[in-house]
Parts: structure tokens; C-alpha cells; sequence
């Protein structure tokens, strides 16, 4: 607070805020005054009707002399004044009770502006801007409430919202300085200069001599010539990338020209030669030199085989095979010949490397199908991963091939070997889709799952095998 310009500025508010809040005292004070000496609406005198004409001295049946002499308009007349005067003493009610109603309304906004006005000097700008609103509530038509509320926005950085409720309060007053001035600010936080330099202008109109507008205007002016020269300069720098995307096309063009102009080298297969056959050569065209043009549908239509076209066909797959022999001879040419033996054979087997013990199900399936045709490393594959670890290996997802072949590996290897397989019968029974699986399986692999539990039998209580037969279904 160092720093004159703001003291002085901070001043100026301070004694504007305090101006408008006794002026509105005043209003307030004037407005209790009237209501006080006013009479109540219930006592308020009611015009005097004459009995004479308000009510119709009834006429009897018989006396014709009376009724000669009654008068149908005049009667008429009296009626609808009667109607009319009532009209109005109803109208004058309801309109002063309308007018204490507003009157009530505007007292408690005035009430909640002077409460936000409060919190404003203390500078807390959410307290004050929820009593604004409830002003706005109790009376809409004040233009100072809404330009005190966009006081507090523009503070909080909400400029969109005092955008909103200034223009609101300048539709109500439209010579009201403050507005024009709040708004012209949240125009320039959101950099809408061109507004801005509006409002500041209408400011100048209704006050010529209003230093802050015309400090403002020229900061606006500033910011619109920065504007203009920052979109020259886009614009030259789009011209200059425009180019040189023109530049290099030419270039790549012309490169592409320059390969045109080479022959078009021509791949010729080494297809065996045959009598009555045509020989199709292809021809490898640039990017730029190939047809755009859509692909033809095919009619296809049953016809029926001619003898001809049968042994065509014949000849076509007997030189596919003679082409994939010489290419096989070629390789066998040129790589050494070594003999190999059975012994070997069976040395390369045992070498090939077993996959760890999996962690997804996509691993297991990948692994069981990498191993598929040796079932010894299928054993060793499976004997290295803990039965019990089965259920979160697999978990929802166990097909029914691999159940099938992990129950056979089971049987044959396992059985064969004397190994146990509590444990792994322990996990399978714990598969959250078990009865599915049996319930998909054949005789021969429900006799399976019997033999298996039938060799648990003697090492698993009474209890555990009862609950493996349960969660099988066997």
C-alpha cells in the first residue's frame, strides 16, 4: 500500500460506497416517514353512495301507475355505477397492498445490500456476494445490486459472471458510471478490447472529466494496435509456411519425375515352363502412377466344370509343387549336409528350454500350446506351478481344452511317475466355472476325473474327498 496511485484510488471507492449507502439511508428513512403518517388501507374512506339511488325501491305487481312511470335506463345506469365504484375501492386495496408488499421488499434488500457492503470493506468478497444475491431476490429492479455483486466477481476473477451482472444493472439504469466502468474492466481480463473501448467511451459521454476512463481508453487503444500487429505478423508467417510447402511439393514432384523417366523394371519369376500356358509378369508402378479408380465387383455364377478346366486346374497345383520342391532343393544345395541321428534328435528335445511358472492366463495358454506335442514337457511344465496357485493363474477364463488336457497330463504323467496330486485336484475343484467344465466334458473324461480322485483316495481324509467329489459333481 506503499504505492499513491492505489491509495488514492482505494479512497475514491471508499467514498463512493459510503455516499451510496447514505443515500439509500435516506431513501429508507423518507420511505418509514410516509408509511407512518399514511391512515392504514382499512380505514381509508370510502365514497359515499346515496341510499336513494344505490338501492331500487321495489315496485309491486298490481300498480301499473308505477311501473308506467319506471325508467329502464336510469335504472341501468345506477347499477353500473354502483358496479364501477366497487370495481374501484377493490382496485385502490389491492394496489396499496402491492405497493407495502414492494415496499417491504426493497427494505429487506436494501437491508442485505448494506450487509454486503459491510463485508466488502472487510474484503470478503464470497460472504458479500451471497448477500447481494439474496437482495437480488427480495428486489430485482436496483441496479446498484448487481453492479455491487460484479464488484465482487471481478475480485474473485469471475470475470464472465460480472460481465453478466453488469449489463443486467445497465439494463435497469442505463446512465449508471459504475457499470460501465466494472464491465470495461472484466472485458480486458478477458481480453475483449474492442468492448471494452465501447464501454469506456459511453463512460466519457455521461462524464467527460472521469480521469480513470481516460487512462483506461488509452491502455485499450494500446492493446487493439498489439492485437493488429501480432495478426499482420501471423498472417506473413502462414504466407511463408504456405510456400514453403509449395516449395517442397515442386521438389518432391520433380524427384518423382526424374524416377519416371527410369525404365519400369520388370520381376520375372522363375516359373517351370509348360505348353499352352501363359506366363503373367507384374510390374511394380510409384504411388503417384497407380489407378485411383474403385475395384470392379465379380459377377460369380454357378457353372459346371468342364473336363478341360478340371485338369487346368490340376496342372496349376501340380506347378505350385514343383516350384516349392525347387525351392526347398535350392536351400538343400546350398547348406552343408549333416547327418542326423535319433540320439540327436532326442538331445535337442531335452534342450529345449521349459517356460517359467506363469502369471496371467494368456501365459498358461501360451506356454501349454508352445509345449502342446511333448507331453513330458507338458509334465515338467505343470509340475514346476503350485496346484493351489491354479485358481488365480487362470480365474474366470479356463477353457474347456485345456481343463481336458490338464486332467489327461494328470493321469498319464503324474499317475505314471507316483507323483502327488492332491494339491492340483485342490485347485481345480476351487475354479469358480468348475461344474460348467464337467458338465461339457465326455464319458471318457468323467472317467478321468474318477480314476484321478480314486488315486487320492488313500492320501486325503474322508472329508477333503467327500468335498472334492462335491465341487466335481462326481
Amino acid at each position: 500500500m506503499n504505492n499513491p496511485y492505489l491509495l488514492k484510488k482505494q479512497l475514491q471507492e471508499n467514498e463512493e460506497e459510503l455516499s451510496s449507502y447514505l443515500r439509500d439511508m435516506n431513501i429508507w428513512q423518507e420511505q418509514m416517514k410516509r408509511k407512518e403518517h399514511s391512515p392504514p388501507p382499512n380505514e381509508k374512506k370510502k365514497p359515499k353512495i346515496n341510499p336513494s339511488k344505490a338501492s331500487i325501491s321495489k315496485i309491486s305487481s298490481w300498480d301499473y301507475s308505477a311501473w308506467d312511470k319506471f325508467d329502464v335506463d336510469d335504472a341501468c345506469k345506477e347499477l353500473d355505477t354502483q358496479n364501477e365504484l366497487k370495481k374501484k375501492d377493490n382496485y385502490g386495496s389491492s394496489v396499496d397492498c402491492f405497493n407495502n408488499k414492494l415496499q417491504s421488499k426493497q427494505s429487506e434488500g436494501l437491508y442485505e445490500k448494506n450487509l454486503g457492503n459491510a463485508l466488502v470493506q472487510k474484503q470478503k468478497w464470497a460472504e458479500a456476494i451471497l448477500r447481494y444475491t439474496r437482495a437480488i431476490e427480495y428486489y430485482d429492479k436496483d441496479p446498484i445490486f448487481y453492479a455491487n455483486r460484479a464488484l465482487c466477481y471481478l475480485k474473485t476473477n469471475e470475470f464472465k459472471l460480472a460481465m453478466i451482472d453488469c449489463t443486467s444493472s445497465l439494463e435497469l439504469d442505463k446512465t449508471y458510471v459504475k457499470a460501465f466502468q466494472r464491465r470495461s474492466a472484466a472485458y480486458i481480463a478477458l481480453g475483449m478490447y474492442n468492448e471494452a473501448k465501447k464501454d469506456i467511451q459511453d463512460i466519457l459521454k455521461l462524464e467527460p472529466n472521469n480521469k480513470q476512463a481516460k487512462i483506461d481508453i488509452e491502455v485499450v487503444n494500446n492493446k487493439i494496435k498489439q492485437g493488429e500487429i501480432q495478426k499482420i505478423s501471423d498472417i506473413k508467417c502462414q504466407k511463408t509456411n504456405a510456400t514453403n510447402n509449395l516449395q517442397n511439393k515442386i521438389t518432391s514432384s520433380k524427384m518423382l519425375c526424374k524416377e519416371d523417366d527410369k525404365s519400369i523394371q520388370m520381376v520375372i519369376p522363375d516359373w517351370p515352363q509348360r505348353v499352352g500356358c501363359k506366363q503373367i509378369t507384374s510390374i511394380h508402378k510409384p504411388p503417384h502412377l497407380r489407378s485411383k479408380k474403385p475395384f470392379s465387383t465379380l459377377k460369380i455364377k454357378d457353372v459346371q466344370t468342364d473336363k478341360e478346366e478340371l485338369n487346368n486346374i490340376h496342372l496349376l497345383q501340380t506347378t505350385l509343387k514343383e516350384v516349392c520342391e525347387k525351392k526347398n532343393k535350392d536351400q538343400f544345395i546350398n547348406k552343408e549336409i549333416i547327418p542326423m541321428k535319433k540320439d540327436s534328435v532326442q538331445t535337442i528335445k531335452k534342450h529345449t528350454s521349459i517356460p517359467p511358472v506363469p502369471l496371467t492366463y494368456v501365459q498358461l495358454k501360451q506356454d501349454w500350446a508352445y509345449l502342446q506335442n511333448d507331453p513330458k514337457l507338458l509334465f515338467q511344465y505343470l509340475k514346476q506351478i503350485p496346484g493351489k496357485r491354479i485358481p488365480s493363474i487362470v480365474r474366470n477364463s479356463m477353457d474347456n481344452d485345456l481343463f481336458v488336457d490338464i486332467l489327461r497330463i494328470l493321469r498319464v504323467e503324474f499317475v505314471k511317475n507316483g507323483c502327488d496330486i492332491t494339491d492340483y485336484l485342490i485347485g481345480i475343484s476351487e475354479l469358480p466355472r468348475l461344474q460348467m467344465l464337467v458338465m461339457f466334458c465326455s464319458s471318457n473324461e468323467v472317467s478321468c476325473i474318477k480314476e484321478l480322485l480314486n488315486y487320492v483316495s488313500n492320501s486325503v481324509p474322508e472329508n477333503a474327498l467327500k468335498n472334492l467329489k462335491e465341487s466335481f459333481g462326481v
